[in-house]
């Protein structure tokens, strides 16, 4: 064979092993998920997402390191998450998404094509924003059904609640927070416990001379809002863990707090602003729905079918709304009343539910929608501006109460999976 003709044969047979080694370089595996893989390409795409959202904002970016340990870390509890979703059939289907957008769009007065053509305008995919939407409702779903099921509250627990300090003060003060957290691991050592105190005393010494807040937690936060630079939001003072109140109940606009302790680990709180909460009306909506429940008979599609026909006849006139309610609907406690729940407001029903009660006009039947008790349809009869009343304050204390407990549990869940979770990191 000819010496060109050697090396054309060798050049072949090496093209395969070039094109492998190609392959690899464009990606890999940067961190195994029990029996998943999150890959640099999806860590890229994130990233870079994240990062355009900083700079929209106008906030400083952190190092790339520090940005993608962080965002890797986040990725890590998703798909924890959404792998036990899987396992326990939690689905959200192109119907539920499709609502959930509409919601989305109407909150920012836009149809849904307007809302997706400015996502697309500002850089993003649509196709990958409703599918990271989808992820998000799925997590949503696992966390109700998993931590909030958990958590009761006696009339007893509502009584001492509204006679305590901070019972009292409740309707006084919405609070603003940010937050930092050093985490302690599980069964930490004591040298453990020692280097996470160090390391919080050096951040609060850093923000009492004048360090940036929000800078200072995309960097160094293990707070879930840490990318968020640790701005956990607006909530009257009961809402927050006990832990989080007791210390904010008396600190001013701007304020850092000291060092607080918990299970979790080291906590510095920040008093971004607060409000006082004086008013003494709120609004509420007269509403009616008819519910149709999936179960070992009734697949969600076949619900959702269901509950799609009940709606289309009631629109039509064909069927009123009381006895449709009082023969179809599988929400005991208002069918025999014509679907009627009453006076409503909000914080009152699950978040689904909220959001389609505020963006239905008076009047009008909303579509069909999925929550996680089943399919439903509703309708606002009314609404009016009322006087606090005690019932109100009863029902304000016991959603107040139960927020606190699912935040703390939802915490401290969301730790147990991950620690019980096979979870390489390769980055």
């Amino acid at each position: 064979m000819p010496r060109w003709g050697k090396a054309l044969l060798l050049a072949m047979l090496c093209l395969p092993l070039m094109a492998q080694a190609k392959v690899q370089m464009l990606d890999r595996i940067v961190a195994v998920v029990n029996d998943g893989a999150i890959m640099a390409s999806e860590l890229d795409d994130r990233v870079a997402t994240i990062a355009m959202q900083f700079q929209q904002k106008g906030q400083q970016l952190p190092p790339p390191a520090v940005m993608r340990e962080q965002v890797l870390n986040r990725m890590v509890l998703e798909r924890i998450q959404l792998q036990l979703a899987d396992r326990a059939g939690i689905k959200v289907d192109d119907t539920s998404l499709n609502q959930a957008l509409a919601g989305i769009a109407r909150q920012n007065n836009m149809t849904l094509e307007q809302f997706a053509d400015t996502i697309q305008s500002d850089g993003h995919d649509w196709g990958h924003f409703r599918e990271q939407i989808r992820q998000e409702m799925v997590i949503s779903r696992l966390q109700q059904r998993s931590v909030a099921s958990r958590i009761h509250i006696t009339d007893r627990e509502v009584d001492r609640f509204l006679n305590s300090e901070m019972g009292k003060k409740m309707f006084q003060a919405d609070f603003h927070l940010g937050h930092i957290l050093v985490r302690v691991p599980p069964h930490a050592s004591p040298d453990d416990i020692k280097q996470a105190r160090a390391k919080a005393e050096t951040l609060l010494k850093k923000l009492k001379d004048g360090a940036d807040f929000s800078n200072l937690a995309v960097s160094e936060s293990d707070g879930p809002k840490a990318l968020d630079g640790g701005d956990l939001g607006w909530r009257p003072a009961a809402q927050w863990p006990s832990l989080f109140s007791d210390a904010a109940i008396d600190m001013k606009k701007g304020d850092i707090s000291d060092l607080l302790r918990s299970g979790a680990g080291f906590h510095i709180l920040k008093m971004i602003d607060r409000r006082g909460g004086t008013e003494k009306v709120v609004t509420q909506y007269k509403v009616r729905h008819i519910l149709i429940k999936t179960d070992a008979l009734t697949t969600a599609e076949q619900a959702h079918d269901r509950a799609q026909r009940l709606h289309d006849r009631i629109a039509k006139g064909e069927l009123s709304f009381d006895k449709a309610a009082a023969e179809y609907s599988d929400d005991p406690g208002s069918a025999h009343s014509g679907g009627d729940l009453g006076w409503v407001s909000r914080g009152d029903m699950v978040p689904e539910f909220e959001s389609m009660m505020l963006s239905t006009p008076q009047g009008q039947l909303s579509p069909v929608f999925e929550t996680q008790f089943g399919w439903h349809f509703l309708e606002v009869e009314g609404k009016r501006d009322a006087d606090m009343s005690e019932e109100y304050r009863r029902s304000q204390a016991m959603h107040a109460l139960q927020k606190r407990r699912y935040e703390e549990a939802l915490d401290d869940w969301i730790q147990e999976q991950r620690n019980d979770a096979y979870v390489d990191i390769r980055l």
